[in-house]
């Protein structure tokens, strides 16, 4: 009995074996991978740069410009002196400037409402190239140290077949004087200060930490800063005061 019923249960397994069809190949589906969605990035502080494309040029400046034309984006009045009539005015927005690269500072001084005197800070040493654009200048030279080397030194050294300022100087001043204006250049080389001013300098507003400085002045700008000054002296003293131009 007992190998009867296995007989029948093998052939149960084999028949069942035999029912079974063969199990079809997967078919591997091809799916589309969607595309990612741009995740739109939280936006940040917006960086807001003051960059003025408005561009003022050192070379529309010139003497005897009136006040009223002084460009007020570019210079802010920096005060006055002795009389009203005597007033500085100062770069302000150096990035309004188009040679900013070049030029660190300019002060501007106007007399009776007219520029008599353009002071320029320049960034580098120009000795050579003014030199070779205004030609020959007088030399100053004012401190000790400068006087006492030229005991030694030359003043002009030829290099390169060129003539040009001894580098051992490291303190002096180049004039050049035209028929309708003054040109002056102040050198220092000294690591702390600017130069060793001579007398007649107005002492007014000047700053000695910068090293390269030229100037451009009315030829009468001395005898007008004087007249300034004489006025002054009348006022401070109860005295009728007369113009610059003795008006």
């Amino acid at each position: 009995m007992k190998k009867l019923t296995s007989l029948v249960l093998l052939v149960s397994l084999v028949l069942i074996g035999l029912g079974c069809s063969k199990p079809k190949e997967v078919e591997e589906e091809q799916q589309e991978i969607p595309m990612p969605k741009e995740v739109e990035r939280e936006k940040r502080a917006v960086v807001e740069a003051d960059i003025p494309t408005y561009k003022f040029e050192f070379s529309s400046l010139a003497l005897n410009q009136r006040i009223e034309d002084l460009d007020g984006f570019v210079f802010k009045h920096y005060g006055e002196f002795y009389t009203e009539d005597f007033n500085i005015f100062r770069l302000d927005r150096i990035d309004y400037l188009a040679e900013s690269h070049e030029i660190d500072d300019i002060n501007l001084y106007y007399i009776d409402s007219l520029l008599v005197k353009i002071q320029v800070y320049l960034r580098a040493d120009k000795t050579d190239e003014f030199l070779r654009r205004y030609g020959r200048a007088k030399i100053q030279i004012n401190d000790y140290h400068n006087k006492k080397l030229l005991e030694t030194e030359k003043v002009l050294v030829q290099k390169n077949g060129k003539y040009q300022v001894n580098d051992k100087l490291d303190a002096f001043s180049l004039k050049w004087d035209r028929q309708d204006l003054d040109i002056r250049y102040d050198v220092s080389r000294k690591p702390d200060s600017l130069y060793t001013e001579s007398p007649e300098d107005f002492k007014g507003f000047d700053d000695k930490f910068k090293h390269f400085k030229l100037t451009f002045q009315t030829k009468d700008f001395d005898h007008q800063l004087a007249w300034i000054k004489w006025e002054s002296y009348k006022d401070s003293k109860g005295l009728k005061a007369e113009t610059a131009n003795g008006r």
